[in-house]
């Protein structure tokens, strides 16, 4: 791999989320399905997977101080600005919200959950009189791979048939592009360190706010003065809480994501930034760690895909930024291995039972966890290899992390999604 095409692959995963991106995707659909339509709406019904499901009926959206699929749709017909991509939902103004309300009340919006063609998948199709749009967004939250007007077909794209597209890291192995990483000028990935500053903004905003309650509270039990272990992971859990609480409760911050996912662009970047700063670690290393821990972010993602039984912050995000922390300790890439074996061996059957406030304590553990195992790691502590699901290599520790999510767990998403659907329906 060059450098360039590590840039490109790095880039590609790599985007603004207002917002969860579950509902946010649900919002886009129905916005795409709208603005295809090219008039108002009386009628939306969306298809979502089990996991977009399980992911979106408890998390807060942005602008509105509520939380549910049926709305989100309803915003999107509002909205009708699939351009924005999944940063649609900063644009929400509280007279679309009351109009959103009333669509919902009146029972114009369906929204359910079944078998689809792929685990991220979101079908929106929107009616006004004898005429009807639909749109789909499939592999990718912001993937909208067909778009039809009453019978045609206005964009279909050739991957809706073939599936996502392979990630390129995949052709490497993990040293290798930890090498070629080190070899690059860190004024490459300038575009790293902007997202992770987005990110621990919308962390300071929460702090700011007395509503918000997470992050302040685990600043005033865990404050530790001076460059020490413990220091550091409670400035990076505090922070890492505080940006995860903005995002999961609804407030209006966007949100670098990563591999698709908002949450684990927060552990990636606020936890790395995080550690970074309490390190005193100039601008430089901050850079090329965030590129470390986002290179392994997107390989882990690569074998567990983008929908998962299990907590992805825990098995990939602060797995990869357990390594970045052990490079910004001015570790080799051996113990940065083992770092990322502990984490691994650790919390990796860590479950997500969907998206909404709890994951800003899940993520935020799982971030402080990372510096744990970066500095047990360098005093040569770590979980062995070859234990339970670790390889002998890294690689295989990731593959056999992939082989747990599916098929290992899909019984227990099963599970999951129904307990949730029941809760909701008062069961």
């Amino acid at each position: 791999m060059t450098q360039q095409q590590l840039l490109q692959a790095l880039a590609a995963e790599i985007e603004c989320s207002t917002g969860c991106t579950d509902p946010g995707s649900v919002c886009l659909a129905a916005a795409a399905a709208a603005h295809a339509l090219g008039g108002r709406a009386e009628e939306i019904r969306v298809l979502v997977s089990p996991n977009v499901y399980k992911n979106g009926v408890s998390v807060g959206i942005p602008g509105t101080g509520r939380v549910g699929l049926e709305l989100a749709a309803a915003l999107g017909v509002l909205l009708d600005r699939p351009e924005r991509g999944l940063a649609i939902l900063s644009e929400v103004t509280d007279e679309m919200v009351r109009r959103a309300e009333e669509t919902v009340a009146a029972g114009r919006v369906t929204v359910c959950y079944g078998e689809t063609p792929d685990p991220l998948y979101v079908q929106a199709v929107v009616r006004a009189g004898d005429d009807e749009a639909r749109a789909v967004i499939m592999y990718d939250y912001s993937n909208v791979v067909e778009v039809v007007r009453n019978g045609e077909v206005l964009l279909r794209k050739a991957e809706a048939a073939g599936g996502a597209p392979a990630c390129p890291f995949l052709g490497c192995s993990v040293e290798e592009l930890y090498r070629l990483i080190l070899s690059m000028d860190p004024a490459d990935f300038a575009f790293l360190l902007e997202g992770a500053r987005r990110n621990k903004e919308a962390a300071l905003r929460d702090l700011e706010d007395p509503a918000r309650r997470l992050g302040r509270t685990i600043r005033a039990c865990t404050a530790v003065q001076g460059c020490t272990p413990l220091a550091v992971s409670s400035a990076v859990r505090a922070y890492t809480a505080a940006a995860g609480e903005a995002r999961m409760s609804g407030m209006n911050v966007t949100i670098t994501a990563i591999t698709g996912s908002g949450n684990h662009g927060i552990t990636n970047f606020v936890g790395v930034l995080a550690a970074a700063e309490e390190l005193g670690a100039g601008q430089d290393q901050t850079a090329v760690a965030l590129a470390i821990s986002s290179m392994i972010t997107i390989y882990i993602k690569a074998y567990i895909k983008r929908m998962t039984a299990f907590c992805g912050c825990g098995v990939a995000a602060a797995t990869g930024m357990a390594a970045a922390v052990t490079y910004l300790l001015g570790g080799s890439y051996e113990q940065s291995v083992r770092a990322m074996q502990t984490v691994v061996g650790t919390i990796g059957g860590m479950f997500c039972d969907g998206a909404k406030s709890s994951c800003a304590y899940k993520l935020s553990t799982a971030a402080s966890m990372a510096v744990q195992a970066a500095y047990l790691a360098m005093e040569g502590c770590h979980v062995p290899a070859g234990e339970g699901i670790i390889g002998t290599r890294i690689e295989e520790t990731f593959a056999n992390i992939g082989r747990l999510n599916d098929p290992g767990m899909l019984e227990t998403d099963r599970v999951m999604v129904s307990i949730i659907a029941q809760r909701r329906q008062g069961g």
